[in-house]
């Protein structure tokens, strides 16, 4: 059964009176009777006036506030108490003009207080007021849920296309915490031949349908590697393929940072390039850490921001052993670690910013071996006091068997 309340805006309203006194029914019954959209209904016992709400689903209740089988007072509370009346307006009608009964009523929930019989055009309008404010506020609740119900199907739609963990020559880990339903990171990887793993990280500027369908779509491309006069073995000329097919002015301002990298297994040579994205930390099997990107020679700025622009790319030696991290800015944007107004245009950061991640790696390489996502969050959890993050949060380790 729906909730009281919930009619259409633009159908008949209906009150609900409940009062002892039939005649005080009978006379609102006539002040309303020449409204064509009030409809009223009347209760009779204290006693039965909940249930006898929950069946008529009013638009406003008249609550009387002296009942020989029930008091208003607590008829109020009741009804504030009960989920499926808890919203619906109330109106009390009393005889007592006393301060501290009005100021009793409306602590216990009342909307309004009216001393009987009030006048009907106040009356009429005072029920008009209180039922289109609720049935509009219910209309908007009503929207809202279905928009979270999109959203929710729209951010399992994203789960769906990270791909579930792997082991053998290369063997994967992560976490995927977006701040918000419906976030705007991205990752994955996928093995284009029998030697060759990709591997990509990508970060849409904001939150929710825009910046994720325009994630989707990269995903898409970079999953089928459907990336056109692009060879997904070199990394740099698949960011500058991605960089003309999503420019900037095409999707509405929005752009995205990008890691992308591949991995030969039969060399242990690492190939990569950087749109804008924080740079991955590769730990040796001697325990020597290294950034990869965020300098000038292999990153470029973000995705889309410049026509043109072509991409380079890096490369590393990635032997037996080897461990690499690659994730989303989220992750160390717990407080701001440069003034603000320094950092360079379009979020491109000097490599200093990441130097907490990479301790905070660092620390788990050396203290947890792997895998090392959980002892990440957990640091930088407690360097922000908090377990939830101001951004989406990717984190996704890459271990070289």
């Amino acid at each position: 059964m729906s909730a009281p309340g919930t009619a259409a805006l633009d159908a008949p309203l209906k009150v609900l009176i409940v009062d002892d006194q039939a005649m005080i029914a009978e006379a609102v019954r006539r002040m309303l009777a020449s409204q064509g959209d009030l409809s009223l209904v009347a209760c009779l016992k204290g006693a039965e006036a909940v249930e006898c709400a929950r069946a008529e689903q009013p638009d406003v209740i008249l609550q009387d506030l002296v009942m020989p089988d029930g008091d208003g007072l607590d008829l109020v509370r009741a009804y504030r108490a009960d989920p499926a009346l808890a919203r619906v307006p109330l109106i009390v009608l009393s005889t007592k003009e006393e301060a501290a009964t009005k100021a009793e009523a409306f602590a216990r929930g009342a909307n309004d207080y009216l001393v009987k019989l009030p006048d009907p055009v106040e009356l009429v309008a005072r029920i008009r007021y209180h039922a289109r404010v609720n049935r509009a506020q219910v209309e908007r609740d009503r929207a809202f849920d279905a928009l979270r119900a999109e959203l929710e199907s729209a951010a399992a739609y994203v789960r769906r296309l990270i791909p579930a963990p792997i082991t053998g020559p290369i063997e994967t880990h992560w976490a995927f915490l977006p701040s918000a339903s419906l976030g705007g990171d991205a990752f994955g990887y996928r093995w284009i031949d029998e030697r060759h793993f990709a591997i990509y990280l990508l970060d849409v500027c904001g939150h929710g349908v825009g910046p994720a369908l325009l994630g989707v779509s990269v995903m898409n491309a970079l999953g089928a590697g459907a990336i056109a006069g692009a060879d997904p073995l070199d990394p740099g000329a698949v960011l500058t393929s991605l960089n003309a097919m999503y420019p900037m002015s095409m999707h509405n301002g929005m752009f995205f940072t990008l890691w992308y990298g591949v991995i030969d297994i039969a060399t242990h040579d690492l190939r990569y390039a950087c749109g804008g994205h924080p740079p991955a930390i590769l730990r040796s099997p001697d325990g020597s850490v290294r950034l990869l990107g965020g300098d000038e020679e292999v990153s470029g700025p973000v995705m889309g921001a410049i026509k043109g622009l072509p991409y380079q790319s890096g490369s590393a030696r990635v032997p037996a052993g080897s461990q690499l991290l690659v994730y989303s800015d989220g992750i160390h944007e717990l407080q701001p670690l440069v003034p603000a107004g320094s950092a360079p245009f379009l979020g491109v950061r000097p490599i200093e910013e990441y130097l907490e991640v990479g301790r905070a790696a660092l620390d788990a390489f050396a203290l947890h071996g792997s895998p090392v996502i959980e002892p990440i969050l957990a640091e930088a959890r407690a360097y922000a006091g908090r377990a939830d993050f101001d951004d989406d949060v990717s984190l996704l380790q890459i271990i070289v068997r």
